[in-house]
């Protein structure tokens, strides 16, 4: 599963929202970060990037600290601003119709684990969830779960009630905990579905926001749009390896460091790299040459300076790797 998984970037919100949600011992930011090669480091940063394979293990080490059921004891998780540009894009449109449209065109590009099926009939809409990577339903439980009570905040928002007439079905077998999920979404939560989904009437798209706001719309889906030419776009893992090395502030990585960081063993990366024509210590010395040539030419920083922030032990490593990069120009002279 993790070949498939690995390959998937997914967005780090989720991610860091779910450790400062039950990370509130350094034993359990410990065991809720054990094996996704992350950092608490790189969960504070927003440009990291992740892999689906580090979520679905995180959350993995979350039911293994707490317990099926976690999902639903973190309200943090259901807010529509916890889903980015798609919960503000969603809560700013302006009726349900566009709503819904949205939620169903873009709900990949915040999970890439499953695409959205809407079908509209004369009683009717329904918005169904299909995964498109295997993985195993205690791991993807959750993340519906999340899902269908964001939905859920979502219409209500818009009637102004609950939505008590909204029906969530799931293509699992029921939970332990499924009186927890219905004390949430309500008594009409149907297990052993044929797909995961959420009915609603159809009379309800016609229904106008109170929150709509075509400014807000604009760039919220926008900002959709990019990300989602990314992800249909893939630059693979030479592009994401050097999207990484690009968003480190200080001092390098190694190779095994970041292969931990990307979800993959080093032998994997290495030979991936190679697949790509390139191997990790270019990638690696063409951003360090790129971070010190700027350096250099704002002049903010000494040389010895310059130095510490791209890792060196000491001024002569630097100088030496300078030669090398600038042999014959003139950017080194200071």
């Amino acid at each position: 599963m993790s070949g498939t998984l690995e390959q998937l970037p997914m967005t780090p919100g989720y991610f860091r929202l779910i450790l400062r949600c039950f990370g509130d011992t350094p034993e359990r930011r410990e065991a809720i970060l054990a094996g996704t090669g992350a950092t608490e480091a790189m969960a504070r940063d927003a440009a990291a990037d992740i892999s689906l394979f580090q979520q679905v293990r995180q959350i993995g080490n979350v039911i293994d600290l707490i317990g099926d059921g976690w999902a639903l004891s973190a309200p943090e998780l259901w807010n529509p601003a916890s889903h980015g540009p798609l919960g503000v894009a969603a809560l700013t449109a302006p009726d349900i119709a566009r709503m819904i449209e949205v939620v169903a065109r873009f709900g990949y590009v915040r999970a890439p684990f499953y695409e959205s099926t809407l079908r509209r009939g004369p009683a009717w809409v329904e918005l169904a969830y299909d995964l498109t990577v295997p993985i195993d339903e205690r791991l993807w439980r959750p993340m519906v779960e999340i899902s269908f009570v964001g939905i859920r905040a979502l219409l209500g928002s818009v009637l102004a009630r609950p939505p008590l007439e909204a029906r969530f079905l799931f293509a699992c077998p029921e939970p332990g905990h499924a009186p927890q999920v219905r004390a949430i979404l309500g008594e009409s939560v149907a297990y052993g579905a044929a797909r995961n989904a959420v009915r609603f009437p159809t009379a309800w798209l016609a229904l106008e926001s109170p929150f709509a706001d075509a400014a807000l719309f604009d760039a919220a889906v926008g900002e959709l749009q990019g990300a989602e030419r990314r992800l249909t776009a893939p630059v693979g893992l030479r592009g994401r390896v050097e999207r990484l090395l690009s968003t480190l502030p200080a001092g390098r990585l190694t190779a095994d460091e970041t292969a931990r960081l990307m979800g993959v063993s080093r032998r994997t990366l290495v030979r991936r790299l190679a697949e790509a024509g390139v191997g990790y210590r270019q990638l690696a010395d063409a951003e360090l040459r790129g971070r010190a040539e700027r350096l250099l030419a704002s002049g903010a920083m000494s040389h010895a300076r310059i130095a510490e922030e791209l890792g060196y032990t000491d001024p002569t490593s630097f100088s030496r790797a300078c030669r090398r990069w600038f042999r014959g120009g003139g950017t080194m002279a200071g």
